[in-house]
């Protein structure tokens, strides 16, 4: 059966449908997916070290893994609660510091500039209202993602559920979808593992910048870095401007943040344009250009969260296009090498 114009048609309207209910149920459906990828990379996490440890009981590896990933995620969120905290208590100072930074800078340009001009234009209220609100969200979010992990824990992985052989009229399609989610959980678990990596390498030599430099909250700052660089394109502009903006302010000087600048940026460079997009195409088999667009619409859709699964969702909407005829056009345009449903050497892990 060949890809006729009126597949294509109805493939982009079925598209434009679904993005429109992923708009509207992001409430329960960010936290959802955030969930499922923490489960994901949990057992990504369990697989490894079965297979250094054999020995060791699977139940008490992955109750060790689903601890430490838990306490991990944890930590970050009040790490990140009290950096904001702090950022607000120490905002009324900032604008006087700024301004004086600004100046020093100036002199010799043959123009003043009005720090306190431009602080006139910001409503404030607004601002510290939009904070409260994204804050009361995110807390909202987290839990809800807690209880999504918590179930999704405590519940059979894709190999071992009863429903894929209940929910199908023969052993044989049963099968078939059960390769269809091993292919999926594998793909996400490779770029999770490796994502995961490269971003704590990158905080980690962040950290040590942000110690030298003598930046506050480097606990905070290099927690950001590692989130921001889930976010291609974007997210290393933002950890490399932000901390260095931060530094001038407290350092009175730029040298010094013109230095946090341009190693950060340099270690951000590196890793997203050497390493990430060759150990993208080999584990998602996604077509590079196409995860810059996937970045964008799921941003669009579900904000900071979307920016973050943007590369698994579009994993999960190519592999499962692979498997209609009427879609294959869309998964093939999405994969890297033009096989979107490849099936992996490597054994699939639940």
């Amino acid at each position: 059966m060949t890809t006729t114009p009126a597949s294509v048609a109805q493939t982009t309207t079925g598209v434009a449908a679904g993005l429109a209910i992923l708009y509207f149920l992001r409430p329960v459906l960010v936290p959802f997916f955030l969930a499922v990828l923490l489960r994901i990379l949990i057992a990504g996490i369990v697989s490894l070290v079965v297979r250094v440890l054999p020995r060791a009981p699977k139940w008490l590896i992955l109750i060790a893994t689903a601890a430490i990933v838990g306490f991990s995620a944890y930590s970050i969120f009040i790490v990140i609660l009290q950096g904001m905290s702090d950022l607000v208590m120490q905002a009324p100072a900032l604008p006087a510091r700024l301004d004086s930074l600004i100046r020093s800078v100036s002199v010799g340009f043959g123009r003043k500039f009005d720090l306190a001009t431009v602080l006139g234009l910001i409503d404030f209220r607004t601002l510290e209202h939009s904070l409260a609100s994204g804050v009361g969200d995110a807390v909202s979010k987290a839990f809800l993602t807690l209880f999504f992990f918590v179930f999704m824990l405590l519940g059979p992985g894709a190999d071992t559920d009863p429903k894929i052989f209940k929910g199908t009229t023969s052993e044989a399609r049963a099968n078939s979808q059960r390769v269809v989610l091993s292919k999926i959980t594998r793909r996400v678990q490779v770029y999770l593992i490796s994502q995961t990596a490269i971003n704590l390498a990158i905080a980690a030599i962040s950290a040590a910048v942000f110690r030298f430099a003598q930046l506050p909250d480097t606990a905070f700052w290099s927690v950001t870095v590692f989130l921001l660089a889930f976010m291609p394109v974007v997210g290393p502009f933002v950890a490399s401007v932000v901390p260095a903006l931060f530094a001038a302010i407290h350092s009175g000087s730029i040298a010094l943040p013109l230095g946090v600048f341009v190693i950060i940026l340099a270690v951000f460079q590196i890793a997203h344009n050497l390493i990430m997009p060759k150990v993208q195409a080999k584990s998602t088999n996604t077509d590079p250009l196409i995860g810059i667009f996937a970045l964008g619409i799921w941003t669009l859709l579900w904000g900071v969260p979307g920016a973050i699964l943007a590369t698994p969702l579009t994993v999960l909407m190519m592999v499962i296009a692979a498997q209609f005829q009427s879609t294959r056009w869309l998964a093939i345009l999405m994969s890297h090498d033009g096989v979107p449903d490849a099936v992996d050497s490597q054994a699939a892990v639940t």
